[in-house]
């Protein structure tokens, strides 16, 4: 059994992703995964900043690993890669891994859609780690079901910086969340979070896998600039 996480996938979360947008996973990472992520990311999670949305990434693997090696240990594990795959019924690479921090008294971001950003062709997803109990009180995240269906959607802030798209009519906000819980959710899926009003950095990961056959959609390229995380330990 994974020292990571002893999720399963069932076939109802499967269905649920396509039809919603999104679906629960309780329980997702261990305590000990929890608690080995965070102390690598410690000084980031609590730095100063500018009272925005920071996140300390992850886009090569074999680079990041030396100074994260627990982050990169889950971000490859066997069990997780498994259950990525079952879940967008191909292999799957790595777009970004994000140690996404709101710090005290800090904003979350505004709605948007993943895919506003780089615009990709084919399913992808983010997986929202919880890495402290997270609720509305400290930037919880909010979802818009089914919205994912209704594809790319204009960016409303062009002048760069994060990407906006209009508020949905169904917004509603995830149930709490205790560390290790997490929520995966479609590049399409439109998502924000919110102030946290707590006195205490709100940590959490967040990270996005591809489909191996998506490809970019201004140029009809596959990704294969990005590591393929199905066989990486095998």
């Amino acid at each position: 059994m994974s020292p990571i996480t002893r999720f399963e996938l069932t076939q109802d979360m499967v269905e649920q992703f396509y039809r919603e947008g999104y679906f629960y996973a309780p329980g997702f990472l261990t305590a000990e995964a929890v608690a080995a992520i965070n102390n690598e990311h410690a000084e980031f999670a609590n730095r100063k900043g500018d009272g925005t949305w920071q996140s300390q990434n992850i886009i090569d693997i074999d680079k990041a690993k030396p100074s994260f090696p627990n982050t990169t240990d889950f971000l490859t594990d066997p069990a997780v890669v498994s259950m990525l795959e079952q879940l967008l019924g191909d292999r799957v690479r790595i777009w970004m891994g994000m140690y996404a921090v709101v710090e005290p008294h800090g904003n979350g971001l505004e709605w948007h859609q993943d895919n506003q950003y780089t615009h990709i062709l084919g399913h992808m997803l983010n997986g929202f780690i919880a890495l402290d109990a997270i609720t509305q009180d400290n930037a919880g995240l909010w979802l818009a079901p089914g919205s994912h269906r209704l594809g790319r959607q204009p960016n409303l802030k062009p002048e760069g910086g994060h990407k906006r798209a209009a508020e949905p009519a169904n917004g509603m906000p995830c149930e709490p969340m205790a560390p290790g819980d997490a929520v995966f959710f479609h590049r399409e899926t439109l998502h924000h979070s919110k102030q946290n009003h707590t006195d205490k950095p709100r940590r959490a990961y967040a990270f996005q896998v591809a489909a191996a056959s998506c490809r970019y959609a201004a140029t009809g390229k596959l990704l294969e600039d990005r590591m393929l995380l199905s066989g990486y330990r095998s």
